[in-house]
């Protein structure tokens, strides 16, 4: 299962072509304890996609690290981060 679809194949259409263009190079953020949840993201994002991992209230740098760790195994770009919430 992808976040977003976008392979071409039958029924593609040119809003998907659209959808690819403008989420081109996109990043999201996760957090430690709701990657933990996820069994892989490779499934989820197009291999490389920068992924910043946000330190909030009661997240260790331990599960930071670990969380960096498995999505630069996985082929991403992690990032850690701190958001301007925290």
């Amino acid at each position: 299962m992808a976040l977003f679809n976008l392979r071409s194949g039958k029924g593609a259409s040119d809003k998907n072509e659209t959808l690819a263009a403008f989420l081109d190079g996109a990043s999201i953020e996760v957090m430690p304890r709701t990657a933990a949840k996820i069994d892989s993201f490779t499934g989820l994002l197009p291999a490389g996609t920068r992924v910043y991992v946000a330190h909030i209230e009661g997240t260790s740098v331990e599960d930071m690290a670990d969380t960096v760790g498995r999505l630069a195994a996985e082929g991403f770009a992690p990032m850690p981060h701190i958001p301007a919430r925290s």
